[in-house]
C-alpha cells in the first residue's frame, strides 16, 4: 500500500507475526530501472523481512523485464503487478486498472518477465471495470496462461474504488476456473476474518486494516495491552528515523496517530503525534500516556469498528 508498507512497518509485522508473508508499496517500473536511489531505496530490505514480494506498476512490457531482473538480483521471493490500482491519476497514466481492459498490454507484460527471471510473477487486481461476470474469469485465464504463478483479486470494480464492501462472489468462482493459486483480499479485519473468508481460495490479504494494528495478522483475535502498543509505536518510530531521518520523522506522524484508540485524551495524544519533530517528540508523548494512564498499562484495549474505520479513509492503493 502506497506510503504504508515500507521497510519499517514490514519489519514491525514480521516482529509481530513472523509468518506474514509482506507486500512493499508499489514502486513505477520505469523509476527502478532508471533511477539508482530508487533502486537503493525501494529494494533494499532487512533479512527480517523475507520473504519479500516487491510490487511494481507501470505499461512498458520491456520496463517490467528489466525491473524483474533487479528485483530478483536484490533477493526479492517475488514480484507482483500492480493492475488494479484505481487512483485516477494511475489510471489515466495507463497503469494499475486500466490494464484490466487494456488486457494485450497485460499479458505482454507477465509474459516479458515470466520469460526473464525464475522468481514467481503475480498480479494484483479487481473484480473488473464494472462487473466481474463479463471480464473476471478470461482475464485472469489469460494472464494465467502469460505464465503469471498466483493472482490476487480485490473484491471491487474499478468503478467502486473504495465505495461499497468488498464482494468476493467473483474471487470463489475465479478460483474454480484457474490452476494457479487465487488470494482474496478486500475488508479482510483481521486473521480469523480472513479464515472466514477463505472457502475454496488459497490465502487472503489484509490491507487497511492493519494500519495502527499489526497485531491482526494474529489468529485469536489478539488485543495489545496499552503497553504493548506504545511498545510498538516507540520501535516504529525508531526504524522510520534510521531509515529516512527527517522524512521519517514526518511520515511517523500518519502512523502513530493510528495505533491509538479507546481511551481518555486520545485525540490530545493525536494532535501531538501529527506535530512531532523528532523520535524525543514521540517518546514524550509516550512517557505522557504512561504517566497519565498507569491504571490501563496492562489493560487491552479493544479495537472498535470506528478505530478500524478511521484508518481506511484516504485514497491509497490498497485495491
Amino acid at each position: 500500500m502506497d506510503g504504508y508498507t515500507d521497510s519499517p512497518f514490514r519489519r514491525i509485522i514480521k516482529n509481530i507475526a513472523p509468518e506474514t508473508v509482506c507486500f512493499s508499496e508499489f514502486y513505477s517500473a520505469d523509476g527502478l530501472v532508471h533511477s539508482k536511489q530508487l533502486q537503493q531505496t525501494a529494494l533494499a530490505h532487512d533479512a527480517s523481512e523475507k520473504p519479500l514480494i516487491i510490487q511494481i506498476f507501470g505499461k512498458d512490457p520491456e520496463m517490467f523485464r528489466k525491473a524483474a531482473i533487479l528485483i530478483e538480483q536484490a533477493g526479492a521471493a517475488g514480484v507482483d503487478v500492480n493492475m488494479g490500482c484505481p487512483a485516477k491519476k494511475v489510471v489515466k497514466s495507463g497503469h494499475g486498472s486500466s490494464l484490466m481492459i487494456n488486457t494485450e498490454t497485460a499479458f505482454r507484460i507477465i509474459e516479458e518477465m515470466s520469460k526473464a527471471v525464475k522468481i514467481p510473477i503475480s498480479v494484483k487486481t479487481r473484480l473488473g471495470w464494472n462487473n466481474w461476470e463479463e471480464h473476471l474469469i478470461p482475464f485472469a485465464k489469460g494472464l494465467q496462461n502469460a505464465g503469471a504463478n498466483l493472482i490476487t483479486v480485490h473484491g471491487r470494480t474499478y468503478q467502486q474504488a473504495f465505495t461499497g464492501s468488498a464482494d468476493w462472489t467473483g474471487i470463489y468462482e475465479l478460483k474454480k476456473n484457474l490452476s494457479i493459486p487465487v488470494i482474496g483480499n478486500g475488508d479482510v479485519l483481521d486473521y480469523d476474518d480472513g479464515i472466514k473468508r477463505l472457502e475454496n481460495l488459497n490465502g487472503f490479504m489484509i490491507g487497511r486494516a492493519c494500519f495502527g494494528n499489526p497485531w491482526c495478522f494474529l489468529p485469536g483475535g489478539y488485543i495489545p495491552t496499552l503497553e504493548e502498543i506504545l511498545t510498538i509505536m516507540h520501535e516504529h518510530g525508531r526504524l522510520l528515523v534510521e531509515n529516512k531521518g527527517r522524512k521519517g520523522i514526518l511520515e511517523s506522524r500518519k502512523h502513530l496517530v493510528q495505533y491509538l484508540h479507546g481511551f481518555a485524551g486520545v485525540k490530545e495524544y493525536r494532535k501531538s503525534l501529527v506535530s512531532v519533530e523528532s523520535l524525543e517528540d514521540i517518546d514524550n508523548v509516550l512517557l505522557r500516556i504512561r504517566n497519565e494512564h498507569t491504571g490501563l498499562l496492562n489493560m487491552k484495549l479493544e479495537r472498535g469498528k470506528e478505530a478500524v474505520m478511521d484508518a481506511w479513509v484516504g485514497e491509497d492503493c490498497n485495491l
